[in-house]
């Protein structure tokens, strides 16, 4: 995940411009000219999630290819992320998205995610982290950033088929979260791969996608972690992961039930709901989000009033609505934590 300046130091350090994007008229528009797999071993919505689209709006403002939030100025690709740090440790393979020849790697870049100024200044100009370029005949090209340090397994001159293991999802360059960053350009000019269309083309516009698996599709939000603590959570901690009780003592001060979600908007309305396992509602409670996000942590619960929590199944479930009559996009997750 960078910026235009990042953009600018990733394409000088790793990748060689060329002349401008020119449709072929010839090609039906039925059939793509380049088809991209999926960039990781991941099943999107369950184990990874598109969070940060590609910037299409050529001025000052930052619209994904449905005009929303969904991106930042000058985002020129696509960030497939994954739940949390732990899930980085457990390993999960960043693919070639498409047949090709390998142009550029980097590696040796450690995995220690931006915290400050000091670590974003540590990281300019190998805001890409550690990386692969791969070219793919007729001026296509994608670009891999931010893998797991000494996790690359390809070498530059190496010709490999789609699908080919690049390295693992990892930390390194300019990013807060563990993610693969996915840059497609066609005769050095972005494209989105939602849309096949160059990156200044504007938001609104149909366009046809590249993605071979026809789930890969467009989400307006992801509330894509979820559990329960015996204590008040904090962010950090959750996002490092195995925070996500499955079981609790019947002691736990506590009983919160949180979500992590991307995407959230200003008037989304949050519901959580925990059911004890009599079948009481022990927690419902409606939190109206103030501003629109691209990352936001949210939880709810209630304190132990007496020596300790009736044992069995505890139920949780959060539920996000957007639009005021009830109408609009409706999300949710569910979750159970067991008490002893």
């Amino acid at each position: 995940m960078h910026n235009v300046s990042a953009a600018a130091a990733i394409a000088a350090c790793l990748v060689a411009s060329g002349p401008l994007f020119a449709a072929d008229e010839s090609r039906p528009a039925s059939s793509p000219p380049f088809m991209l797999d999926l960039p990781a071993q991941c099943t999107v919505g369950e184990n990874c999630w598109v969070v940060n689209y590609v910037d299409v709006d050529p001025g000052p403002l930052a619209k994904d290819l449905h005009c929303e939030a969904r991106t930042y100025q000058g985002h020129d690709g696509t960030d497939l992320a994954i739940r949390d740090r732990a899930s980085m440790e457990e390993g999960l393979a960043v693919l070639a998205a498409a047949t090709g020849t390998v142009r550029r790697v980097r590696d040796g870049i450690a995995d220690l995610g931006l915290s400050d100024a000091q670590s974003r200044d540590a990281v300019a100009g190998r805001e890409c982290g550690n990386g692969v370029v791969i070219e793919h005949g007729d001026g296509w090209e994608t670009q891999y950033c931010h893998l797991k340090q000494h996790s690359l397994r390809v070498r530059s001159g190496q010709a490999i088929e789609h699908g080919t293991p690049l390295g693992l999802i990892g930390l390194s360059g300019k990013t807060e979260f563990p993610h693969v960053h996915l840059t497609v350009r066609h005769h050095g000019v972005v494209i989105d791969p939602f849309t096949g269309l160059p990156n200044d083309a504007g938001c609104g516009r149909p366009g046809q996608s590249l993605w071979r698996d026809p789930r890969v599709a467009y989400e307006d939000v992801a509330l894509y972690s979820a559990g329960f603590s015996g204590t008040e959570p904090k962010a950090e901690d959750i996002r490092r992961g195995g925070s996500d009780r499955t079981t609790m003592p019947a002691d736990a001060p506590a009983l919160v039930l949180w979500v992590d979600m991307f995407g959230v908007k200003a008037e989304d309305r949050l519901r959580f709901r925990i059911t004890a396992p009599d079948g009481r509602i022990l927690v419902d409670q409606t939190q109206r989000v103030e501003r629109t996000q691209a990352r936001r942590f949210a939880f709810a619960g209630r304190r132990r009033q007496g020596p300790s929590w009736p044992a069995g199944p505890y139920e949780g479930e959060i539920l996000l609505q957007r639009g005021d009559d009830g109408s609009g996009l409706t999300r949710s997750v569910r979750v159970r934590t067991m008490i002893h």
